[in-house]
């Protein structure tokens, strides 16, 4: 789901639909309860608490639909909410792996970015950042 080319990772079904209906759901009940419950104390707290539900779900759908990682054109693109983050596979110096994240430091050891380990299609990445012989450590 949400595929950014041939060799790439990509958000989960699974929590994505769950976070989706999460967010149409609380929205949906937010609204039922303001517009026809009337305007007490007990409905604008619930009226709040799927508001602020609303605004959580969209931003971890957010994040869900930012974080990949890419190869295309033997450049390697990471990405994660605002940063975006690009290198050739040539220039990688090493990657490390931690707690399922992979670092990857270009050949002067500066860290260049990190992709998550758990994200599907992580294989496919790793996959063809080996066949490119870059070091993993």
């Amino acid at each position: 789901m949400f595929r950014h080319g041939e060799i790439s990772t990509e958000a989960d079904k699974g929590p994505f639909i769950f976070t989706l209906a999460v967010l149409v759901g609380s929205i949906l009940l937010g609204t039922v309860i303001l517009l026809f419950a009337g305007t007490g104390p007990l409905n604008i707290f619930f009226a709040v608490m799927c508001a602020i539900m609303a605004v959580c779900s969209a931003v971890v759908l957010f994040a869900m639909m930012s974080d990949y990682a890419c190869i295309e054109n033997d450049v390697l693109t990471m990405s994660y909410l605002f940063k975006k983050k690009t290198i050739a596979l040539k220039d990688i110096g090493q990657v490390s792996i931690k707690d399922n994240v992979y670092t990857v430091y270009d050949r002067k050891k500066n860290k260049v970015g990190t992709i998550n380990g758990l994200a599907t299609g992580i294989d496919r990445v790793t996959g063809e950042m080996n066949r490119k012989h870059v070091n993993f450590v």
